[in-house]
């Protein structure tokens, strides 16, 4: 009996020992472990330039925005201009057309 209680406990220590180096070796000696972990960064990769790229396009969009709203204030600027102008150049026709009509 006192053999196997020698034997017991020796083998408790042999498993002991056997996970002890098991958890020292890294785990990217597996080349499951290995595949995984490149598919992972690889997708990680591809999700950063995603988003690059939808923050470029998103720059663009907005700048031609800003562009079309400026063209329209430019636009409206000038329509504007058209609305002040537009009272001159009818009084200005209408003293023509006085001066024209007495040899009419």
């Amino acid at each position: 009996m006192c053999e196997d209680q020698k034997w017991g406990v020796a083998g408790k220590q042999g498993e002991e020992r056997t996970r002890s180096a098991q958890s020292k070796q890294p785990r990217w000696r597996n080349w499951k472990d290995l595949s995984g972990v490149s598919i992972c960064i690889a997708v990680s990769l591809l999700c950063l330039g995603v988003c690059i790229v939808v923050f470029v396009r998103s720059l663009e969009l907005q700048s031609r925005i800003l562009s079309l709203e400026q063209r329209d204030a430019q636009l409206s600027a000038w329509v504007g201009s058209l609305e002040q102008v537009e009272p001159v150049i009818m009084g200005r026709l209408d003293r023509i057309l006085e001066e024209v009509s007495p040899f009419l």
